[in-house]
């Protein structure tokens, strides 16, 4: 009889049980705080602002229903969290996003951000601050001030001194016209993470300061004729765990 078949695992030897020691071990995902699949009146879980506001939107999405930014060419539109969350032990924020532009367009918008609880305050602008925000947007030929640099994906933390560390992609443009996952990390050592998709865009060199407050999300920023932006299934959850 071939005892290769009984099911019984040969020993370890001593080499291969050092080498799966030597295996990193995997990250238990996090827990759920909040998410939202939009299905519901946007009112329930958001403030909204700007003009035109932000509405729902039933024939697009991941799947359908979704957020539409609904946002003008020269004012952000918007929906701000009702709850805030204590971000000491990490926090992880992901949503679909579809941006989309014809080649000449211009002030099309996306963006995925944390805003700080106590320092919240509306200009004819929208958010007057943000905290990290990681947005996708497209500057064609229509935008006299920087025309042609089309796909631009910016990941920003605003610092406590009024600086910024930000990194920025230019022409960046794979992207586009199709739905993506877009993910902010603030890992449990407070350094920040930007994701799309799985690749990493950035991490910072600076760690957020502790004992900041609450923090909130922020959703939307600019579609006009030119293009639209959508947002879908968005998730917060703790840090993953190790």
């Amino acid at each position: 009889m071939r005892r290769g078949l009984t099911g019984r695992r040969a020993p370890l030897t001593v080499p291969a049980l050092l080498a799966l020691l030597a295996m990193p071990s995997r990250a238990a995902p996090g827990r759920v705080l909040f998410e939202d699949g939009f299905s519901e009146p946007l009112e329930r879980n958001w403030i909204l602002f700007g003009d035109p506001l932000p509405v729902r939107r039933d024939s697009i999405g991941l799947p359908p229903p979704c957020f539409d930014n609904n946002g003008g060419t020269m004012y952000d539109s918007g929906a701000l969290s009702r709850e805030s969350w204590d971000y000491s032990q990490g926090l992880v924020l992901e949503c679909d996003m579809f941006v989309t532009s014809n080649q000449r367009g211009a002030w099309i918008a996306g963006c995925l951000s944390f805003v700080l609880q106590d320092s919240i305050s509306y200009g004819p602008d929208g958010l007057d601050h943000y905290f990290i925000r990681l947005s996708y947007n497209y500057c064609g030929e229509a935008n006299w001030s920087c025309p042609h640099l089309q796909g631009q994906m910016i990941a920003t933390m605003f610092l406590p001194d009024g600086t910024r560390e930000q990194k920025e992609y230019l022409h960046f443009n794979e992207y586009l016209d199709g739905w993506h996952r877009f993910r902010i990390a603030i890992d449990r050592d407070m350094f920040v993470s930007f994701f799309v998709d799985s690749l990493l865009l950035y991490r910072t060199e600076h760690t957020v300061p502790e004992g900041l407050g609450g923090l909130s999300i922020v959703i939307g920023n600019r579609s006009n004729h030119w293009g639209r932006v959508y947002h879908d299934n968005l998730v917060l959850r703790t840090a993953d765990s190790r």
